[in-house]
């Protein structure tokens, strides 16, 4: 069973470079199933962030994501163990260089809006995942856009550096949909 929590990078991408190229509507039926059949999570986070993202273009050309039913809540979501991820982002998920420039209370302040943040609701989702299922589904992945570099000066790092730390993997849009078999022609 393949699980994938989805960005809004990639829910961005796909509706400006592959759905465009999409002629017979293969791919928009594709993509309609796998969230409807939870092969692709929808974070409700995630949904609100892709409604602003470059106008909102991946909820426009995916309509079905506005489905109340694809939507997974987040709002109360916690931690398998909050004090354990606390620890993690102080120590393992913040960038230091950073962090050592701010006085305690910017700190804690920093921390705080990263928790209302989709990643921060992508990680804790997943680590639940894992934790409720003891074991990751057979392929858990989270799909985004984001490289690994660590260039945007920001306390916390980058998705991809914070799935590692817990466990999962990433993809990318296009690896996704490649190995689904679909393919940009240039």
């Amino acid at each position: 069973v393949m699980a994938i929590v989805v960005d809004t990078c990639p829910l961005v991408m796909i509706a400006k470079n592959y759905l465009p190229l999409d002629k017979d509507g293969c791919l928009f039926t594709f993509l309609e199933d796998a969230f409807y059949k939870r092969e692709l999570l929808l974070l409700d986070a995630i949904l609100e962030e892709t409604k602003h993202t470059s106008q909102g273009i991946a909820v426009d050309k995916m309509p079905f994501l506005k489905d109340k039913k694809l939507a997974i809540p987040t709002k109360d979501i916690l931690p398998p163990s909050p004090r354990k991820f606390s620890n993690m982002m102080d120590n393992n998920f913040c960038v230091r260089l950073v962090k050592n420039e701010l006085t305690e209370q910017e700190y804690v302040q920093q921390k705080a809006e990263y928790s209302m943040t989709a990643d921060y609701k992508i990680l804790v989702y997943s680590m639940k995942e894992q934790n409720l299922n003891g074991i990751i589904k057979d392929e858990y992945y989270v799909m985004t856009e984001e490289t690994r570099l660590q260039n945007d000066g920001k306390l916390f790092k980058k998705l991809p550096l914070l799935c590692e730390q817990i466990g999962v993997e990433t993809i990318t849009s296009s690896a996704y949909l490649h190995g689904k078999g679909f393919f940009i022609d240039k």
